[in-house]
């Protein structure tokens, strides 16, 4: 997609909303609230009494988005997909936060920039709204579904290892961001969640560049968070009722989960969903970045636990995906270690393609940020050697024709690094 830039935008600093609570910084004076609330299933009526219990404990709408401000509500949109794929936010539970918006004076734009191997035009983003459901949620007055496929620069000089972004236009047109995640699994983030899903504000093919350009989990755990610092939502809800395990965020299984979150904090959600997925936030790349910057402590003190008390530890652990290694940093640096992490990249899974599955749509030809994708005679081919093992191919094949497979002497390695500890670790949680 070509780049169009409507303006350059410098980014306005704390000055314009002094009465919302910062959602990151921490000033010693209070803990961030992140509420939980059980939903069994998607029944409108009773999402919506969740979703309005779960933002009341968590400090009422008022504490977040001012009454009849325009709102730019973002879900996670990766592609259109059936909500029984538990790929995107459950229409449900989008049209309860649109409702609850309209009932506090909003007007609302839903909008979002599904993954990169979609094309990001009025045409195609009609289609992906169509295809998740959302269709239906623009047909009462006060929420329009974003059409508009321009973006614009934004400076960020206070970013740590990204200083600009290219955002959709409806984030310059709106006075407040929420954001409407879906509990996932993920091959390289391990953890798709409320800090995550501000991704999909930027646009069509710029992500694989910033793939490109942060090829690591940690690197990339380091622009999401300064994505976040940037574009600072005042509201997060996530979607927890049926999440999805093991090879997310595309090629896994639904899980059902029955909770609802919100908080004006993404770290925080995401802090409460590795307890309640029995994940290891130091496992999450972006989680790690963050505590390392100080902006969310990593045994969870920081955070005001509001409503349903979260399940015991192992009552709702999800299958992890094939890509995981425990990357805690608690590993011995041992001379046998050294070799292992020198052979990294022999030990990382890679992206195989399945023939019979393949139709040639070519969406993993679009989004690799390495150019290591072409497609011949209507199949997908992947150069390994030019493979970054960022997964984005993986992420988009809505067919399940990519699949993440080592190599013999990757396998081999891998049992090694099981058999010292190093792979599959576990460690205890913050929030026990």
């Amino acid at each position: 997609m070509k780049r169009r830039i409507l303006a350059v935008v410098e980014h306005p600093g704390d000055a314009e909303e002094p009465h919302f609570r910062h959602p990151f910084r921490q000033d010693g004076r209070a803990r961030v609230p992140v509420a939980l609330v059980r939903c069994a299933e998607y029944q409108p009526d009773q999402v919506f009494r969740a979703l309005n219990e779960a933002i009341t404990l968590a400090g009422g709408i008022d504490s977040f988005v001012t009454p009849g401000t325009r709102v730019l509500v973002k879900p996670n949109l990766l592609q259109g997909l059936p909500p029984e794929r538990a790929v995107c936010t459950h229409p449900v539970v989008v049209g309860a936060v649109i409702r609850l918006l309209k009932e506090h004076g909003c007007t609302v734009t839903l909008a979002d920039s599904p993954g990169a191997g979609i094309r990001y035009t009025p045409t195609s983003l009609a289609r992906q709204y169509e295809r998740a459901g959302y269709e239906g949620l623009a047909l009462d007055p006060g929420c329009v579904l974003n059409l508009d496929a321009d973006s614009r620069l934004v400076k960020y000089p206070e970013g740590k290892v990204c200083r600009e972004f290219f955002l959709i236009s409806p984030f310059f047109s709106s006075d407040h961001v929420v954001v409407v995640s879906k509990a996932k699994t993920h091959v390289l983030t391990l953890l798709s969640g409320a800090t995550k899903n501000v991704f999909g504000l930027v646009p069509g093919l710029e992500k694989p560049l910033l793939h490109s350009r942060f090829q690591t989990g940690e690197r990339f755990g380091d622009m999401l968070v300064d994505l976040n610092l940037l574009v600072r939502p005042s509201l997060q809800v996530a979607d927890a009722i049926v999440a999805m395990e093991g090879d997310g965020p595309t090629s896994g299984s639904p899980r059902h989960l029955g909770f609802l979150l919100a908080s004006p904090s993404p770290l925080a959600l995401d802090m409460v969903l590795c307890r309640l997925m029995s994940l290891d936030p130091l496992d999450v790349p972006y989680l790690k970045c963050a505590i390392v910057r100080g902006l969310i402590a990593p045994d969870g003190r920081d955070i005001e636990l509001l409503g349903d008390p979260l399940p015991p530890s192992m009552e709702h652990p999800v299958r992890k995906p094939g890509t995981y290694i425990n990357h805690s940093g608690s590993m011995p640096v041992t001379p046998l270690f050294r070799a292992v992490h020198t052979l990294g990249s022999l030990c990382a899974m890679r992206p195989i393609v399945t023939h019979q599955k393949c139709t040639g749509c070519a969406k993993c030809a679009t989004i690799c940020p390495a150019r290591a994708i072409t497609v011949s005679g209507g199949r997908a081919r992947i150069s390994l050697h030019r493979c970054i093992r960022c997964y984005c191919c993986h992420e988009m094949c809505s067919e399940g024709a990519i699949s993440l497979e080592r190599s013999l002497a990757g396998s081999l390695l891998y049992r090694v690094m099981q058999a010292c500890g190093w792979a599959q670790g576990k460690k205890g949680h913050p929030l026990s």
